[in-house]
């Protein structure tokens, strides 16, 4: 594994279609600044201390996701994490939709496409994943 950062102009593709590790941050960037200004959205991620981490770690998140290296040494499990902050299908379509918004301020249409495509993937594999979480955690009651 790499373990330094892509320049912005470093790119990956999915079917066909190219981002740069630059659109990328970008629009994870905006998207959490909007999240923090979202009256619903922004008390479930009153969890976040350290704003600039969480974006370089959701950056390398997406950038690994849709295809790229890993450069962070960093290990992903967010069932326990959206479960304890509330996470539920309603909060999903929120996200989803500011989600949307974002992308198509920052990207070409193509591009919004796929991302959104594979967010939405990532978001119902999230709500089977919390629902088994939540099963489990009332088994130990």
């Amino acid at each position: 594994m790499s373990t330094s950062r892509p320049d912005a102009n470093d790119t990956l593709s999915v079917k066909d279609i190219t981002f740069t590790h630059g659109e990328i941050f970008k629009v994870v960037d905006d998207f959490y600044n909007r999240i923090q200004q979202d009256p619903v959205l922004k008390v479930p991620f009153q969890s976040v201390h350290d704003w600039p981490e969480h974006i370089d770690r959701i950056t390398h998140f997406w950038w690994i996701r849709m295809g790229g290296q890993a450069y962070q040494f960093s290990q992903y499990n967010p069932v326990p994490k959206h479960y304890f902050a509330g996470f539920n299908p309603e909060l999903l379509k929120r996200w989803l939709g500011i989600f949307n918004d974002t992308l198509k301020d920052h990207l070409e249409p193509s591009q919004t496409v796929v991302w959104l495509l594979i967010a939405e993937a990532i978001g119902r594999t999230l709500t089977i994943k919390n629902d088994l979480f939540e099963s489990e955690q009332k088994k130990g009651d």
